[in-house]
């Protein structure tokens, strides 16, 4: 079955860096897929989610947290059009944070950082696998996505822009 690969924290300040592409042609027994630098991934080879783990973690020179998403989960969240009726611009966009184990605790929700009319950053709902919310810019940086969600579910986290998603899942046809 195919999956999306989602690394936590790879390529990031000069932290857990690694070659994505080189990572891809390590996998080409997977046939795996390589979108961007901040190492996200299809594997469009038969594997289970352990194989697919357990690959990558044999490949890389740390060892991330790592989300794993089946397909059909994917295709399920874009085809839901989560974010139908928002009109995205540079002030506003939509972000997808993948769970990387189920979560510990299930938050009030929805939660604005910071609280009040001029948040910045909104965790609206969990959908399986899935925590959505949008990012809308103000004066102050607020935390990542994958912070405030990993605060509220107690479990790691790795966020990407509703628009990589959409990339994503364009890949798993």
């Amino acid at each position: 079955m195919p999956h999306a690969v989602f690394l936590r924290a790879a390529n990031v300040g000069g932290n857990n860096v690694f070659r994505p592409a080189q990572l891809a042609r390590d996998l080409a027994a997977l046939d795996v897929v390589n979108i961007g630098a901040a190492g996200t991934f299809v594997v469009r080879g038969k594997a289970t989610a352990t194989e697919v783990r357990r690959a990558f973690l044999e490949r890389l020179p740390f060892e991330p947290a790592i989300a794993v998403v089946s397909a059909r989960e994917l295709r399920a969240l874009v085809d839901s059009a989560p974010f139908a009726g928002v009109t995205f611009s540079k002030d506003l966009r939509g972000w997808v944070a993948a769970l990387c184990a189920k979560p510990k605790r299930q938050p009030q929700l929805p939660l604005s950082v910071p609280s009040g009319p001029a948040w910045e950053m909104r965790f609206e709902r969990l959908e399986g696998p899935f925590a959505l919310g949008l990012w809308q810019r103000q004066p102050k940086a607020v935390p990542a996505p994958h912070e405030v969600v990993e605060k509220a579910t107690g479990v790691p986290a790795t966020s990407r822009w509703w628009e990589t998603i959409v990339k994503v899942a364009a890949q798993l046809v």
